[in-house]
């Protein structure tokens, strides 16, 4: 399959794996509403939470990073590639990571947009070159955690005590429970633009999400014919052992956890060398069950089951955009203030299964919308400001037969 790909063109295997990525940044996301922390205890709470940090924390970040570094290649191969509307692109994703974050702290888009730019200035790099600075970038996460200090948080995550006090506090003075949209658009200004330097202690880092970038960039140069070309049973293979050996690493990662007060996201109770252990093998088992997930699409794709499924993982795919923020919105009715309320109400085991029904309702919705329109409507606002120029909406409207 070539690579130079006409607009009208898509591949089926991206969409794919841009849907099922969806379902993992949802997952993350809606954990960052309190359900995130020791005070869940219940055995229905632990298993939620062991899923969520063994399989998807950090994995489908890795993951969409991977998907933008193959993007952005398709970028540049395409017929009439400038530079400078390369740069718009960049700028109009800029601004809808500004607005996003307002309403929610996790946004990626700001990150990427300027991330974007930077992958711009050294894509003509050699692979080697590009290589060897991926993984310059991976090496900052445990660098840094061992020249930049242990984690600044003022109680340590293990102590079930301090985290319900902290948790009955959220409660009544976090800016989320306010019924006033501005005191929560307030409240996220503050991490307006995205700093993606500034954590570089942590295994989510700006660098790291550079450095997956860069991978995606190079597996689209020079891989991509290659994967075509392997077998169903070298890739089955494959499969298995990504998933075993990044599974074992993970509950190595839990070991040193649970044993010798190691913690990857808060501070670590044991001594440097116990630390960078720690880091370097959740490292690795971030980049090995990004892996297996990767080609688990890939074979999912190559051997052709469940049609309809992957169909419709595909729409969610094509208006990926459109998807990603209005789970934000979903979030934002259920949780804030001005919503439910549900913030700091809800465990890990409520929220997962929140985010399972609102995904399920997406797929649904998506197929009803891939079906009457060729683009997402965020994705047509980002065609326009890109390009410079208004296009009719209805130009993006299907032929629809009711099929």
């Amino acid at each position: 399959m070539k690579t130079r790909e006409q607009p009208s063109h898509r591949i089926e295997f991206l969409d794919v794996l841009r849907g099922v990525a969806l379902f993992g940044i949802l997952v993350v996301n809606v954990f960052s509403f309190g359900a995130d922390i020791p005070a869940w205890s219940s055995g229905a709470d632990q298993i939620a939470w062991h899923l969520k940090h063994f399989f998807f924390e950090t994995k489908f970040w890795a993951l969409f990073s991977l998907l933008f570094g193959m993007g952005f290649y398709l970028q540049t191969q395409a017929a009439g590639f400038r530079v400078v509307r390369l740069l718009r692109r960049m700028a109009a994703l800029m601004l809808f990571g500004c607005l996003h974050a307002l309403f929610f702290e996790g946004d990626i888009l700001m990150l990427y947009a300027e991330l974007g730019i930077i992958l711009l200035l050294i894509y003509r790099f050699s692979n080697r070159a590009l290589i060897a600075l991926a993984v310059l970038l991976c090496l900052s996460f445990p660098a840094g955690h061992l020249w930049g200090g242990d984690r600044d948080d003022d109680w340590p995550v293990e102590d079930p005590t301090a985290a319900l006090d902290w948790l009955a506090e959220e409660r009544l003075e976090s800016p989320l429970v306010e019924a006033d949209l501005s005191g929560v658009m307030k409240y996220h200004a503050q991490f307006i633009p995205e700093r993606f330097w500034v954590d570089w202690q942590y295994p989510d880092s700006g660098f790291l999400v550079l450095a997956y970038f860069i991978f995606g960039f190079v597996f689209m140069r020079s891989g991509w014919h290659r994967m075509q070309s392997l077998s169903t049973t070298l890739l089955l293979r494959s499969v298995v052992l990504l998933w075993v050996f990044g599974a074992a690493l993970m509950l190595l990662e839990r070991y040193f956890n649970a044993a010798l007060g190691y913690s990857v996201f808060d501070r670590s109770q044991e001594s440097n060398s116990v630390i960078a252990l720690g880091d370097v093998t959740y490292l690795i088992a971030t980049g090995a069950l990004t892996s297996a997930w990767f080609l688990t699409v890939w074979l999912w794709v190559k051997v052709d089951i469940w049609p309809a499924l992957r169909r419709r993982c595909a729409n969610l795919g094509t208006i990926s955009l459109s998807v990603y923020l209005s789970q934000t919105a979903i979030m934002m009715g259920v949780f804030h203030g001005y919503g439910l309320g549900a913030a700091f109400q809800w465990g890990p085991a409520r929220v997962v299964v929140l985010a399972c029904v609102v995904f399920l309702c997406q797929i649904f919705a998506a197929e009803w919308w891939c079906r009457r329109f060729s683009v997402g409507p965020i994705e047509w606002v980002w065609r326009c400001l890109t390009d410079w120029r208004w296009y009719p909406f209805a130009t993006s409207r299907r032929k629809y037969t009711g099929g």
